[in-house]
Order: structure tokens, then C-alpha cells, then sequence
């Protein structure tokens, strides 16, 4: 009980003892709040605003612009990288970048993003715009790795009963799906691993940096159970231009240097898929903060639809671009040729615009979700999901 003053109030110290996690935590959110707000500006207080940077500009959409009106392509690397001399210095360089976005993420809500959207990876899983690993550690490798990595002996027994138990796990999730459901469900498939989310049977991840693809290796070796017995800490060969930098496990995970708006690398022949899948498409595909770094995004939509399984396949859009409120658009808009300095992409593209134009472009491709989670992202930053229909895609094919 609060011993009153004369007046009937209570002291300001007794009501602080009573709430004072309540005020702990409201200054925590604050000083949160106000230290992301403050490192979003003053990384980008002292640059030129790009006047040709409005909403109806390149920069805003497919194409790009510069401080002069002209084009300015991004390539998918960060500019860091490209001033940094080669050899360790990139290394380094990379490793700072990345480390760079843990607060900001931490604070903008990205990394919880991250998190949820790697539970729903399913079967053969791509993951274009990988850059350095940052959504490695959020996907489940159980069944990835399950019979292909060296067991000891005395660890045979464990292993053989979590995979009962997983196995009853889902026969039970089949279950509640048969009950649920109104379709008919396939039973006998819907037992196999990589039916349901969070199954993922193979990984391959795709990024056009060298440096940044370094980055990743590490991560992925340091990740997914069993490999630092398989991979070296460091990579003795010079990491190529273009090709595989890692095919581990009967090529269920792989890491491919490649150019996201060419063909994409299929799913390994070796690799597990669902049953009743085509041979040649992913599950899943993951991509994130990938439109806003490629000179042209709706190309790089089209060429994701090409590998997806049509159906069942979903494609995960992680982005950030215009917001739901005018006034922030046009300080994007102002400062968007310095952020494309520092960070190689143009943050003010109309993310919704590209999906919708490639929704029409791209036959039996559909919008399934389009949401924009962070209210402190006040609209910026955009979650969506794609899928293949194949009945429209065959309709317009034969138009």
C-alpha cells in the first residue's frame, strides 16, 4: 500500500517503486525506438537528394535513376565492397557489413521477420539474394541432414527415435489436416517428410557477390549440424566469379554465385523432394531485399515463378520500398541516392507495383498474400507470397 502525503497523493518515489518496471520498460522501448529512428537518419543526413528521385522516376520503379536523371543499374553488391582493395580487406569488409545490419535489424523488427518467415520453408528450398547468410540460422536442417550425415555409433539409437517421433508428429499433423480440410487429402503423401512447413529437404542459395557468398559459407559450415566436420573454416581456393561454392551432402545443400535475372540452377537430381512434385522446381523460394538491388525486378519475379513448383510451391517476398504514407515517400524519395550509395539499392521502388505488373506478365502467377507486418516500419516494409496457378497458367497459355 502507498503511504499518502498530506494531500491525499501519493509520492512520486512509492509510485515508482509500484511501477517502476512498467517505467523501465517504456524507457527500454523508447530509447529503442528513438536509437533506431537516429541511426536510419544520420547514416543518411549528409548525403544530396537525387532529384531524380521521385515516384515516378526509374529509381521508384523497374529501372533506375541517378543524381542526373540517368540510369545507375545496381548489381546486388553493396558499393563497401566494391572500394575495398581485394583479398582480406574484402573479407573484412563484408564481415563489417553484415554485422552492421544486426541493430537496425534487431530494431526495425527485420530479424523476427527473418525468423518466422523460415518456418515455412518446405521441401526443395532456393533461396535467391542470400548475401550473407542471414537467414540460415532460422530454417530447420532435421531432415536435411537426416541419413546423410555421419552418425557415431553410440548416437545411432537417439537418432533412429527422433525420427519415430517426428514420423508420428506428422502422421498426427495428417491428422488434424484430414479433419480440417474440405479437399480430399492424400494421406500416404502427406506422411512423407517435406509435406508440411518447417520440413525442408534441400537447400540452395544463390547471391551474385563473391564477398558476400564468403560471408555466407561460414555461416552455413557453422549452422547446419555436421558440416564443420565436412567443410574447411576457410575456403582454400579463390572464390570464382560464377558457379557452385559449396555442394555438400549429396548436393542438398549448395551455395551457387550466380546472376538472379539469368536462369536459375535447379533443384539437384540426388535431392529428396515431395511426392507427386515435378522433377526440376523448388518448394519454396525465399528472397529478400532482392528487388530493390537488381536492374530489373520484374524479370527477377518471372524468373523465380520459372523453378517454382506450380500448385503447392509458394515463393516468400521479403522487401522494402514505398510506405503507406505520402510524406515519408518523398523524404525516400530525397534520400534515396544516398542510401544506393552506402548500400547498392533503391530503397523507394514501388515493391507492390513490380509484383503486380509481373502478376500480369507471368501466366497462372498469383498474388496470395501482400502484407506490410511492422506498424513502426509505418508501410516499408512488405511480406508477400506468390504462387503458380497452374490451371490459369495453362488457360493463358492457350490464349
Amino acid at each position: 500500500m502507498l503511504n499518502n502525503t498530506p494531500d491525499g497523493k501519493a509520492p512520486i518515489d512509492a509510485i515508482f517503486q509500484q511501477r517502476k518496471w512498467g517505467f523501465i520498460g517504456a524507457g527500454l522501448a523508447a530509447l529503442c525506438i528513438g536509437f533506431y529512428v537516429t541511426t536510419v537518419i544520420t547514416s543518411l543526413a549528409k548525403t544530396t537528394p537525387c532529384p531524380a528521385c521521385n515516384h515516378n522516376s526509374a529509381a521508384a520503379h523497374p529501372a533506375t535513376a541517378g543524381p542526373d536523371g540517368g540510369p545507375v543499374a545496381p548489381t546486388g553488391r553493396p558499393p563497401v565492397l566494391d572500394a575495398a582493395s581485394g583479398g582480406e580487406e574484402v573479407r573484412q569488409t563484408a564481415e563489417a557489413f553484415d554485422r552492421g545490419l544486426d541493430v537496425p535489424e534487431f530494431l526495425g523488427g527485420i530479424r523476427g521477420l527473418r525468423r518466422e518467415m523460415g518456418r515455412w520453408a518446405r521441401g526443395r528450398v532456393l533461396e535467391v539474394a542470400v548475401g550473407t547468410g542471414r537467414n540460415l540460422g532460422w530454417y530447420d536442417w532435421t531432415e536435411v541432414v537426416d541419413g546423410v550425415v555421419p552418425v557415431d555409433e553410440g548416437e545411432k539409437g537417439k537418432v533412429e527415435r527422433e525420427r519415430e517421433r517426428r514420423a508420428e508428429k506428422r502422421a498426427k499433423r495428417v491428422e488434424r489436416m484430414k479433419r480440417a480440410s474440405k479437399e480430399e487429402v492424400d494421406v500416404e503423401q502427406a506422411k512423407m517428410p517435406g509435406w508440411f512447413e518447417g520440413e525442408m529437404l534441400s537447400y540452395t542459395g544463390v547471391d551474385i557477390s563473391a564477398d558476400m557468398m564468403g560471408v555466407a559459407r561460414t555461416r552455413l559450415r557453422e549452422t547446419v549440424p555436421g558440416l564443420k566436420k565436412l567443410m574447411r573454416r576457410k575456403r582454400v581456393e579463390p572464390m570464382p566469379e560464377s558457379g557452385v561454392v559449396v555442394d555438400v551432402l549429396d548436393s542438398r545443400v549448395r551455395l551457387c554465385i550466380a546472376d538472379a535475372e539469368q536462369p536459375l540452377p535447379q533443384p539437384a537430381p540426388s535431392s529428396p523432394a515431395p511426392p507427386g512434385t515435378e522433377p526440376g522446381k523448388y518448394d519454396t523460394i525465399f528472397q529478400s531485399f532482392g528487388l530493390c538491388s537488381v536492374s530489373d525486378p520484374v524479370k527477377l519475379v518471372t524468373n523465380l515463378a520459372s523453378v517454382l513448383q506450380p500448385g503447392t510451391g509458394r515463393i516468400y517476398l521479403l522487401e522494402h520500398g514505398r510506405g503507406s504514407f505520402e510524406f515519408l515517400n518523398g523524404w525516400m524519395d530525397k534520400t534515396a541516392e544516398g542510401h544506393f550509395k552506402k548500400h547498392g539499392c533503391w530503397w523507394n521502388r514501388d515493391i507492390e507495383g513490380i509484383v503486380r505488373e509481373a502478376e500480369k506478365t507471368v501466366p497462372g502467377l498469383e498474388v496470395v498474400h501482400l502484407g506490410r507486418p511492422l506498424l513502426r516500419q509505418f508501410g516499408t516494409t512488405l511480406v508477400i507470397e506468390l504462387k503458380v496457378n497452374p490451371d490459369a497458367a495453362a488457360q493463358k497459355k492457350a490464349q
